[in-house]
């Protein structure tokens, strides 16, 4: 079972580790979503007196995380949660950061990077293009050196938008493709695996308001 970093009625956050969808789709990927609702069946039907529930439990993902990255993974136990931080995520009320180990050092040791994406013809690739035009977005995203480790840089990185696969397109765009990220023209390193990983994650608690703060670090030998 993934690792659980916070759980309540209305929440389960995990730690999903590299390789693993964050949904389960037509692919048929192992997904992070799967394994997660395996868990949540088997608590409900251990402790839960609801027989809806039981029958049919309301497990989804709150937003994505790449297959090939890991770290924190926000599900919601309930339509109201997570129509509440589907909100948090439009109102860019939500702060996540990652980190990322990159196999060539920055331009510059702190730096902020303005783009536009576009997908390739098949969808599986996210290009940077040089202006605004028809199905480009628009991608932000600050980056810090936090230290050289052999032959890699950790970077500390914290988008301002959630377009597809803008980390890795964007680093890779200034010369600093994430380790393993061979689609961005990185070094293989493991199977369905890249060194990027979601450090830390900030929300409202959708039933309480309250401040939700998580961290989790990589695993060992990341």
């Amino acid at each position: 079972m993934m690792q659980i970093l916070f759980e309540d009625y209305y929440l389960l956050i995990v730690n999903k580790p590299a390789g693993l969808s964050s949904e389960s789709g037509r692919e048929r990927h192992p997904s992070a979503e799967d394994e997660a609702l395996l868990y949540f069946t088997g608590q409900l039907q251990e402790k839960s007196t609801s027989k809806r529930l039981k029958t049919t439990p309301y497990l989804r993902a709150v937003h994505r995380l790449d297959r090939a990255a890991s770290g924190i993974l926000v599900f919601a136990k309930t339509k109201t949660a997570l129509v509440n931080l589907m909100g948090q995520f439009e109102n860019r009320s939500v702060a996540k950061v990652y980190w990322a180990k990159v196999e060539n050092r920055p331009p510059a040791e702190k730096g902020k990077l303005t783009n536009w994406l576009i997908k390739d013809p098949a969808g599986r690739k996210a290009v940077i293009v040089e202006k605004s035009g028809r199905d480009t977005q628009h991608c932000e995203l600050e980056y810090t050196l936090l230290e050289k480790s052999g032959k890699e840089f950790l970077l500390e990185v914290q988008p301002a938008t959630g377009r597809f696969h803008q980390i890795r397109a964007q680093l890779a765009h200034i010369g600093c493709p994430i380790a393993g990220d061979v689609l961005y023209g990185g070094k293989p390193w493991k199977e369905q695996q890249i060194k990027l990983h979601a450090r830390r994650f900030t929300c409202k608690h959708p039933k309480t308001g309250e401040l939700l703060e998580l961290e989790c670090m990589p695993n060992e030998g990341w």
